[in-house]
């Protein structure tokens, strides 16, 4: 079983990462290889300009579907349980599913106030500092961090259009684990 989770910044990718954990899926979050690149290449992840830069760079280099690469030498026959967390793009998507079979895609959505005061208080290093570095944040997590505004159409937004299940994630913990719990018995069946 491979799951796909697939969100806007704050929507709760990473709570929805610990309930998957605790049913003994295996988490590979595109955010961690991202961090990894990053410190490989002495860039402050608190830098917006610079990750931006190296991204770009990186994407022209190695092709928009670079961060799905990694998630896939990541992956060993043995892991039978696998979520992919913070897939951006269609890119990514599409070369997960050329690669990798049964995927099924989980899209999670909050208001964008909620994700707003999610990480206003979260207090990663990449994390927006006030309403207007969130507004950013979102424009460009909407493109999949790609540039030009045509690339929308390839962006997160699109893929959870297209899930095969949607999570509200707009209450308690306990709401948005009954609900997951709801979908991983409905994939089993």
């Amino acid at each position: 079983m491979i799951l796909v989770v697939v969100g806007l910044p704050g929507s709760g990718k990473s709570t929805v990462a610990e309930l998957l954990k605790e049913r003994e899926f295996t988490v590979i979050e595109i955010g961690d290889i991202w961090r990894e690149l990053l410190k490989k290449a002495n860039i402050p992840r608190n830098d917006p300009r610079a990750t931006r830069e190296f991204t770009k760079t990186l994407r022209e280099e190695q092709g928009k579907d670079i961060y799905a690469k990694y998630v896939v030498k990541k992956i060993n026959k043995s892991m039978n349980k696998i979520v992919v967390m913070g897939v951006r793009s269609t890119y990514e998507l599409n070369y997960l599913k050329k690669h990798l079979k049964g995927i099924v895609i989980i899209a999670i959505q909050s208001s964008f106030d909620t994700r707003y005061n999610r990480l206003a208080t979260r207090g990663k290093p990449e994390d927006p500092k006030n309403l207007a570095d969130f507004r950013w944040l979102n424009t460009r997590e909407k493109r999949g961090f790609m540039s030009d505004k045509s690339e929308e159409k390839h962006g997160p937004v699109v893929i959870m259009s297209h899930a095969n299940y949607t999570l509200k994630n707009t209450k308690t913990v306990d709401y948005l684990e009954r609900q997951l719990d709801n979908v991983l018995k409905s994939i089993e069946k």
